[in-house]
């Protein structure tokens, strides 16, 4: 997996943890909620600080985006939100 796959995954992983769609997400870190998209399908090429921006919006360490065992999980979720686990 690469580092844009691993972030958009863990991504992926913690909004839907704290129950967030990406248009609530987006509304949170006033992102565009497509960017969010490209984020989460591992199309983006992040900068460090939007890494920690990302991270900080999650109240997680930076590093955490880059766990292969999260995004390995978020590959099963559900494609939205408001769908049950």
């Amino acid at each position: 997996m690469t580092s844009m796959e691993l972030i958009g995954l863990n991504t992926k992983w913690y909004r839907y943890q704290n129950n967030l769609t990406q248009e609530q997400y987006a509304n949170k870190t006033k992102f565009k909620m497509a960017y969010i998209s490209v984020i989460e399908t591992g199309n983006a090429n992040l900068t460090c600080k939007n890494i920690d921006f990302i991270a900080n919006s999650f109240h997680i360490r930076p590093e955490l985006l880059f766990s292969e065992e999260t995004a390995n999980l978020a590959k099963k979720l559900p494609t939205r939100v408001d769908m049950k686990r």
